[in-house]
């Protein structure tokens, strides 16, 4: 199985990707890097740069890395 972790690179989203591959699953980070860090992504896990309102560029990463779960962590804590 191999789970897209939308907000990846941000604090929670690192740690659940660090969980996830310390116990044998598949990731993929799916970050705008907006508040996100890309060095928080651990080595050999695929870091894709898009907005989650980007539909196609989306479907193309869900695609690309057979996809089959989804860990939605991307949000923005403040809201102007």
């Amino acid at each position: 199985m191999t789970w897209l972790i939308t907000g990846g690179a941000g604090y929670i989203g690192a740690h659940v990707v660090r969980a996830m591959t310390a116990a044998g699953e598949q990731a993929v980070v799916y970050d705008d890097l907006s508040t996100g860090i890309a060095e928080r992504v651990p080595d050999g896990v695929p870091l894709v740069v898009g907005s989650t309102l980007d539909g196609e560029r989306l479907a193309h990463t869900l695609a690309d890395h057979a996809v089959t779960g989804v860990v939605h962590l991307a949000a923005k804590k403040q809201v102007g």
